[in-house]
């Protein structure tokens, strides 16, 4: 078990306590898990949201967790659609929580069993066993948006609008999502090429025979492949993207740290260097994460000698490569490759034989094993678009 104390109101570490003793009577061990980061003066939910997480996603590492059950009940997934549907979301908004989330916030896997029950026979229930239970009093205050959805609840449901069916549209959504997502991954594995070094391009002639939702998605897709984030654009942005691609022929766009170019036919994307270009890694040994694009692996021999011997990672634009060395890919602009991972080992390149080829050590030297790999394709795709209510 977990609780995640938010020290937001004086009583939290009493309630957090409380938790734990009756998690403990019922065998279960328990860890408090406290937020003492500086508190925003606004966003307070969605910030402590995101922190939650981000505390259970380090003590799951810590605890070797699987999955991470949640308590949100069918109330809770009726909140979260008529929250959203006053953002302006769009499906992937609307479709609400699913009860099997395997790539969820802070990359949890996300179990929700209650998520179909409502609010009311879980309190029957825990009456039922004479159990005690505490209630945050910030879930009745009208300073909390969900808490005004919630007063309002009752006039919904007089008029048809129950939790029950509103998780029901929510569901429905969903399915309508996973599909338009099925759907879309194929589009990406048929018609764009990803480029073992970062950049990806596809065919403005396939793209703009796509519908319109599917360009959109694509795009947002394309530039999450080459920037290594998360990006949910505004709605007239990513519009404004696409009318460009329907109506140039040649030309070059930036949007969400990534450079987007049109030439003969092709539309090319890259990440943009711009003003935080990826960052070199030094002295490398073991596994790890480079630029949330790449995985590699160094191996280094226990006799190699560390200092002089030292295994670094970067960006091309900056790393020790003579450029008339390189032989350039064929099909693809050499800007393309500015962001391109190298391994060099003291003031040496290892192994380039262009910036494409995920510049392999060279055999034997410096006793190291070096491997590289580009982070998989996501099994959840890119989150959306924002409408203009739905923040900056």
């Amino acid at each position: 078990m977990v609780v995640v104390d938010h020290q937001l109101r004086p009583e939290s570490s009493q309630e957090a306590c409380f938790v734990r003793e009756l998690s403990e009577q019922h065998g279960l061990r328990c860890h408090i898990l406290k937020w003492t980061d500086d508190k925003p003066e606004t966003g307070v939910q969605e910030a402590a949201r995101g922190a939650r997480y981000q505390l259970i996603a380090k003590q799951t590492a810590v605890s070797g967790f699987e999955a991470v059950l949640l308590a949100h009940h069918l109330d809770d997934q009726a909140e979260t659609f008529l929250d959203r549907l006053t953002r302006g979301s769009g499906l992937n908004g609307l479709g609400a929580m699913a009860s099997d989330e395997p790539e969820g916030p802070a990359g949890l896997r996300l179990l929700r069993p209650f998520l179909g029950v409502p609010k009311s026979r879980l309190l029957a229930t825990l009456e039922e066993r004479d159990q005690k239970w505490c209630e945050d009093p910030s879930n009745e205050s009208l300073k909390y948006k969900r808490s005004r959805l919630r007063s309002i609840s009752s006039t919904l449901s007089e008029e048809g609008l129950s939790p029950s069916r509103i998780a029901t549209t929510a569901r429905q959504l969903r399915r309508a999502r996973e599909a338009l997502e099925t759907v879309l991954a194929e589009l990406f594995r048929q018609h764009v090429e990803e480029h073992p070094a970062g950049p990806v391009k596809t065919s403005t002639l396939v793209f703009r025979a796509q519908s319109e939702e599917f360009r959109l998605r694509l795009l947002i897709l394309m530039i999450e492949r080459v920037t290594g984030r998360v990006y949910q654009p505004k709605l007239r942005k990513i519009e404004a993207l696409d009318h460009w691609i329907l109506n140039n022929n040649a030309g070059r766009q930036t949007l969400g740290g990534a450079v987007l170019e049109i030439k003969r036919d092709t539309l090319f994307v890259w990440k943009e260097i711009g003003r935080s270009p990826p960052k070199v890694l030094e002295n490398l040994r073991g596994e790890g994460n480079w630029d949330a694009r790449f995985l590699f692996d160094v191996q280094a021999a226990a006799e190699a000698p560390s200092s002089s011997m030292a295994v670094s990672l970067g960006p091309l634009f900056n790393a020790p490569v003579d450029r008339r060395q390189v032989s350039w890919p064929n099909g693809w602009p050499r800007e393309a490759f500015e962001s391109a991972p190298v391994f060099w080992i003291g003031n040496g390149p290892v192994g380039v034989r262009c910036a494409a080829s995920l510049i392999w050590h060279d055999a034997g030297r410096g006793g190291c094993e070096i491997s590289l790999q580009r982070i998989p394709v996501p099994a959840k795709l890119a989150r959306n678009y924002r409408t203009d209510l739905e923040g900056s």
